[in-house]
């Protein structure tokens, strides 16, 4: 991608056919779908600021699909009539893959949709967290709407949440369900609480999975991933810390160090925030997409009084060894941490277990082996 870039994480509708344990996004009712004047702003003001050159779209939910082809098919004819020229739009679908048939897969490969699937490992796992309004598992949903895609020619990266269950399981019992299922792309998001502004450090959390706990699963992962040895696998963590480990820019989020300005989170009645993960906290909020430049969003006091927020921490973890490569990680992992992890200090951002086993595996010896597993981009 070139030029300045900007995400928006579009909730077109928080309504969901699924309900899994530790989701805090979806919403029921009326005014959970996105009206086309909602659409059409938010399109026009994107696409006529003079600073994004570069827009991704993420369509997330609750369950986008739900909305059916006719408002994508809106929001695509919206994107080219108000595309200035050198403009580059792309359209990220993220779904749960259970609505998935034929016809939804040739609309997403007609126009060029990336596609991710959340899919949380085996059916053993799978089922107990994410299970339909009914309380049945959707394992086997899932799994038809990826064989769908990929008969359809549609690249595929799976996103697992990863919970109690699969911390009991393994990291070898992820690696081989994904070389069993054919994946070869995929994430791994470590299971966050619903977000708590007003927690005690310390507080226990429901589905929260530690830095230090996610640090030492990826980092089994990671020898296994390397000791296999198939440029073919893409496990998205790896590739951006090697990226970095390797002297090369990392292109996920998590690593840039500052993303305020350049992720937004739009919600169905138009209001706007920083990012997704913030979500409850109206600190993040900044006003509404309908009303608000994003000129003005970038200036307003709360936009502002978050960047000086972030750079204090950011600041703080200047002297730790790994920040080089982190640039001091996700904010949201150091609002987290900060309040419900017991291990956490102010002078470390959590990634420095995994970074460190990173780096004693890909010494001199093996750099360049681990740099032949990154994509050539």
């Amino acid at each position: 991608m070139s030029g300045a870039y900007v995400a928006l994480i579009v909730k077109a509708t928080r309504l969901c056919n699924l309900r899994c344990d530790y989701c805090n996004d979806w919403r029921a009712g009326h005014d959970q779908i996105m009206t086309f004047p909602v659409l059409a702003a938010m399109t026009e003001r994107v696409l006529a600021d003079p600073l994004h050159q570069t827009i991704e779209f993420i369509w997330h939910g609750g369950e986008p699909t739900l909305l059916g082809q006719a408002f994508f098919e809106r929001a695509i004819y919206t994107q080219a009539r108000l595309r200035r020229p050198g403009q580059t739009i792309v359209n990220s679908l993220q779904t749960n893959a259970t609505r998935i048939d034929d016809d939804w897969a040739r609309f997403l490969g007609s126009n060029r949709f990336s596609v991710s699937v959340s899919l949380d490992g085996p059916a053993v796992v799978h089922d107990r967290q994410r299970r339909d309004v009914a309380g049945r598992g959707s394992y086997d949903g899932v799994r038809r709407g990826i064989d769908i895609l990929k008969r359809h020619g549609i690249p595929v990266s799976v996103l697992m949440v990863v919970d109690r269950q699969t911390l009991d399981l393994g990291p070898d019992f992820v690696f081989d369900f994904c070389l069993d299922q054919g994946i070869t792309s995929f994430g791994l998001l470590a299971a966050k609480p619903r977000n708590a502004p007003d927690a005690r450090p310390g507080e226990s959390a429901r589905h929260y999975v530690t830095p230090g706990e996610m640090g030492a699963f990826l980092s089994r992962l990671f020898d296994r991933w390397l000791e296999h040895g198939d440029p073919t696998i893409r496990i998205r963590e790896f590739s951006s810390l090697l990226k970095r480990l390797t002297g090369r820019p990392s292109a996920t989020c998590v690593l840039a160090g500052n993303c305020f300005g350049s992720y937004f989170l739009v919600e169905p009645d138009g209001e706007i925030a920083h990012c997704d993960l913030f979500n409850g906290d109206p600190a993040y909020t900044f006003g509404n997409i309908v009303a608000d430049s994003f000129a003005a969003l970038r200036s307003g006091p709360a936009m502002q009084e978050l960047r000086l927020r972030r750079q204090e921490a950011v600041d703080a973890m200047r002297a730790c060894p790994n920040f080089a490569i982190c640039n001091g990680w996700c904010p949201h992992e150091q609002y987290t941490a900060s309040r419900h992890d017991i291990g956490h200090t102010p002078e470390c951002c959590g990634l420095g277990g995994l970074i460190g086993h990173m780096r004693s595996r890909v010494a001199p010896a093996t750099a360049g082996r681990a740099a032949a597993l990154l994509p050539a981009q």
